[in-house]
């Protein structure tokens, strides 16, 4: 073949380029009753009455000639013939040179002529004289396309025919035809993984078959980079001792195919663009190429944990991955206790070339967890690790958070334990450190008022910061009866705590007053008040009370027990009776019950108060 696969060529491939090809009209040499081809000639030996065509290449005693000659009287315009045709409209002769012995004798015509496919004269290479003669060299070349065949005859010419001659002849030898190919080699199929698209790892099939209507395929090639990786060649007739000379006009075989499975991980492949050029070349040197771009990669992703952890952030897992060819795909992060049970998967995210995962180290028992990084490029190659960058395992020791300290106490005083009056405002305090002591300044805590049954609400969540000495306090509004708690939700550094701080009790308030405060025997008195509910519900029915009267030294209910009003308010008539011998005065006071379902405390007393009966 005359022409190598081009670098540059392959260089310059698109991701999927359509065929390329020499241009058709490469040439290759027939030798035909030549000293390097006794044994074959590719001719149509055409007899006629009164001349006969014979080979004799092989026979010395012949010359090693193919020869025409008169055997007996002929007519115009009988002929002898020798012919070579290309056989196929896709060949065509463009050089002949030979050795010939040409002699014209008594209407007898020796020639040499190139033709058409039906045998017309396009072009004359030589003419036989009438005199004696010995070989002589002719040759012709084409200053065109070419012929589609060559001929030598000897044929009568004269009007009155042409008696036998043992003079007039045509005999060749040591033909060479110089035959230009104009069909160039065609794909039959070219596919496989190794020139399909996406990115590629391993071994990769490519299968190509081709075909070739003119001399015949000599070989198919796989070209990788500029380097040959694959090649298969043609069955092909040719002549030992002449390179690129054939001893027929279609040398070879039509149709060939090469199945070839390359390892992308060993050279000439290389990791990233790979130019991939699958040719075929006929007999003549005629090439069609199909350059594809295969997309290689054979490494892994770089993956390892991060030397240390986030002192701020201690429960965020961070491990670097990165992949130059294919890019990461994906990657998970992995834990379990060290060398123990299966690994637990935990949420994995990809961010700014890291995968990260959150672990809740305070979910499991304190001691030492080891942790898995895997990863996958978009290639498919995978990668997973248990060690830091630094190469240190990667182990961490639950929980991660430092621990803090939260106090809590009701204010002022520091009980755990406090009773107001109706209606008080009252504090709460405490302070925020870590385990050392050291304070935690401006981290947000919360603190919660629980209300007993009977309260409008349950509870009350109110938000504030501790201070720069890891100070904190808050007034609590006036209401019921209450427990008070203190939180820290912890955060991305520390853990949370929780401190009671303590039972805020709230006295019942209770009003009491008298119509009058003397009174005739024998007349009414009107005894009222009301009970106080801020931020409470009245009981359904009211609220129990009893009124009470002062008899000597102890005091006795007046009646019996009764309800409020719906509003906490009350009315109660009494009347006095007549068996008065002498004023007397009597103190009256209204008692608070304690009841399910009251948020404030209870048993409370009013105030008493005196009242005059006037005897008659």
């Amino acid at each position: 073949m005359r022409h190598r696969i081009s670098c540059t060529l392959v260089a310059l491939a698109a991701a999927v380029a359509p065929s390329a090809a020499n241009a058709a009209g490469q040439t290759y040499t027939v030798l035909q009753c030549h000293p390097l081809n006794r044994a074959h000639a590719d001719t149509v030996l055409e007899d006629a009455p009164a001349y006969a065509a014979r080979g004799f290449c092989g026979d010395p005693l012949n010359d090693h000639a193919i020869k025409v000659t008169s055997t007996d009287d002929a007519q115009r315009p009988r002929s002898g013939r020798v012919r070579w045709p290309t056989g196929s409209p896709n060949l065509a002769l463009v050089s002949v040179d030979l050795q010939a012995k040409l002699r014209r004798h008594i209407g007898h015509a020796a020639r040499l002529w190139m033709a058409d496919q039906r045998q017309n004269e396009i072009a004359r290479v030589a003419s036989g004289s009438r005199g004696p003669t010995g070989y002589r060299h002719y040759s012709w070349n084409a200053h065109g396309h070419g012929a589609r065949q060559f001929i030598a005859s000897l044929s009568c010419q004269s009007a009155g025919g042409c008696p036998q001659s043992v003079l007039a002849k045509t005999w060749v030898r040591n033909v060479r035809l110089e035959v230009a190919d104009y069909a160039e080699p065609r794909f039959t199929a070219l596919d496989g993984p190794l020139l399909g698209s996406g990115w590629l790892r391993g071994s990769k099939k490519v299968h190509t078959q081709a075909d070739d209507s003119g001399g015949g395929l000599s070989r198919l090639q796989v070209a990788v980079n500029g380097a040959l990786i694959a090649t298969q060649g043609g069955t092909c007739e040719t002549i030992a001792g002449a390179p690129g000379a054939a001893v027929r006009f279609e040398p070879c075989t039509s149709g060939i195919f090469l199945n070839s499975v390359p390892n992308t991980a060993e050279a000439p492949f290389h990791d990233g663009q790979n130019d991939i050029s699958v040719c075929a070349m006929d007999f003549a040197g005629n090439r069609t190429c199909e350059v594809r771009s295969a997309r290689v990669d054979n490494t892994p992703p770089s993956l390892a944990f991060a030397n240390s952890q986030n002192p701020d952030d201690p429960e965020l897992i961070r491990a670097h991955v990165s992949d130059g060819t294919s890019g990461v795909a994906a990657g998970q992060i992995l834990y379990r206790p060290v060398g123990e049970g299966p690994w637990r998967l935990l949420e994995t995210q990809r961010v700014h070339g890291e995968l990260r995962a959150r672990v809740d180290s305070t979910i499991y028992p304190p001691g030492t967890y080891e942790f898995l990084a895997q990863a996958r490029d978009v290639a498919g190659n995978v990668v997973q690790t248990t060690t830091q960058a630094d190469g240190e395992p990667m182990e961490l020791a639950f929980p991660l958070k430092s621990g803090v300290r939260l106090s809590a106490h009701l204010a002022p005083g520091g009980s755990s334990r406090a009773t107001i009056g109706y209606g008080r405002r009252s504090k709460v305090s405490g302070r925020l450190v870590d385990t050392s002591g050291r304070p935690l300044a401006h981290q947000e805590l919360t603190v919660v008022e629980h209300f007993p049954d009977g309260a409008l609400i349950n509870r009350r969540v109110r938000r504030m910061e501790t201070d720069s000495d890891g100070l904190w306090g808050e007034r609590l509004p006036a209401g019921p009866s209450r427990t008070v708690t203190a939180r820290f939700e912890g955060g991305l550094r520390y853990l949370s705590d929780e401190a009671k701080a303590g039972s805020l009790r709230v006295r019942t308030k209770a009003t009491f007053h008298l119509s009058r405060r003397l009174v005739p025997e024998g007349r009414r008195v009107i005894f009222r008040g009301h009970v106080g509910h801020r931020a409470a519900r009245i009981p359904a029915g009211g609220k129990l009370i009893e009124l009470q009267v002062r008899d000597g030294s102890r005091w006795e209910t007046v009646r019996q027990a009764f309800y409020t009003r719906a509003n906490g308010r009350f009315r109660v008539r009494y009347r006095f009776g007549r068996f008065y011998t002498s004023n007397i005065s009597y103190r009256f006071r209204l008692k608070v019950l304690r009841e399910r379902g009251w948020p404030y405390k209870a048993p409370v007393k009013s105030p008493s108060r005196k009242l005059v009966v006037k005897a008659r």
